[in-house]
């Protein structure tokens, strides 16, 4: 159960963290395809984050939402890394090189080794995965399109993974440490409404 929590709540923690970051993207993207794009990726990771709090834990006393906290003490710190990011092509990368294949990743490791009674949760991760694997190739096809017309833009693409990259491995990466015990009352996460579209 504590495992649960953890990896469920740090991924919907995730979720929340994107859909406000792309969904602030879009109306100061000058790109019509980039700012559908991120629009999309708003509004998708944002139905994934709440369909991953309906198989939070719910032990007596426990709160769900207080699952759904930051990973690390650090991680706010990366969110907004990741918010000082400046132009398309550096967002792109720093979210489709960094961010979001390592998000796949863990979603997929936890499918993967879920047990027989944890199917529904598997079923979950692996619609969230799927999901967004086809906005991660989407956004890879984009990136690849503006450097194409603009190799300038390679060191901005590059300077910005490494600085999302840097901050997310030294806020503690991307998932939390299984607690000792369930979280107990409401922890403050400023979680966005997924219905609203960015």
């Amino acid at each position: 159960m504590l495992e649960l929590g953890a990896a469920l709540g740090s991924g919907a923690w995730w979720c929340d963290q994107l859909f406000t970051v792309a969904g602030g993207w879009v109306p100061e993207t000058p790109e019509a395809t980039v700012r559908a794009h991120l629009a999309e990726l708003s509004r998708v990771v944002g139905e994934h984050g709440v369909a991953l709090r309906r198989h939070l834990p719910r032990p007596t006393g426990t709160d769900p939402e207080s699952w759904v906290t930051p990973p690390h003490p650090g991680s706010p710190g990366m969110v907004e890394a990741l918010v000082a990011v400046d132009g398309s092509t550096a967002r792109l990368a720093s979210l489709h090189r960094v961010l979001v294949p390592r998000l796949l990743v863990a979603w997929e490791a936890h499918r993967t080794g879920a047990s027989q009674a944890d199917r529904g949760v598997a079923r979950t991760l692996g619609h969230a995965h799927d999901d967004v694997a086809q906005l991660w190739h989407e956004g890879e096809g984009l990136l690849q399109a503006a450097l194409g017309a603009d190799p300038e833009g390679i060191r901005a693409a590059a300077s910005a993974s490494e600085a999302v990259e840097t901050a997310l491995v030294a806020s503690g990466g991307l998932l939390a440490s299984p607690p000792d015990e369930p979280p107990t009352g409401n922890a403050p996460n400023l979680r966005p409404r997924p219905s609203r579209s960015p």
